[in-house]
């Protein structure tokens, strides 16, 4: 694992920590269900992390198919237990959807602050070289 998907999970797993913590001051069944989709969201971040991999040319096909399984898998996972928060206790269902949202809104937010970051750090050096001239 290369140090951004590492940096990656750990980001994806605080988020669900958090949110775990948080979904335990309304209930302890709502701490449980959020904690439940938050190990499903970081084994679909893992599966996501193999599925890019793969897709690199020259992969082996055989793990093409393996990645591409496991991502869909994962998905299907994700949405078998949301669903089923909603049938048998819907007070925990917000922080089972705030689970299942905050990896990917979290990677997102993350993903977007290093952009901007690359974008100041490229102007900052170009305004650098203007003043050299």
């Amino acid at each position: 694992m290369d140090s951004v998907s590492a940096r990656g999970l750990i980001a994806v797993a605080a988020i669900q920590a958090a949110i775990s913590a948080a979904a335990l001051l309304a209930s302890p069944a709502a701490a449980v269900a959020s904690l439940a989709i938050g190990v499903l969201v970081v084994g679909r971040y893992l599966a996501l992390s193999l599925f890019a991999r793969a897709m690199a040319p020259g992969t082996d096909p055989r793990l093409k198919v393996f990645a591409t399984s496991a991502w869909v898998l994962g998905f299907a996972a994700l949405l078998a237990a949301v669903a089923a928060v909603a049938v048998r206790y819907k007070p925990a269902l917000p922080w089972a959807v705030a689970a299942a949202f905050a990896g990917p809104i979290g990677m997102s937010v993350i993903a977007f602050a290093s952009g901007l970051g690359s974008i100041a750090t490229v102007r900052r050096a170009s305004a650098r070289s203007g003043d050299a001239r």
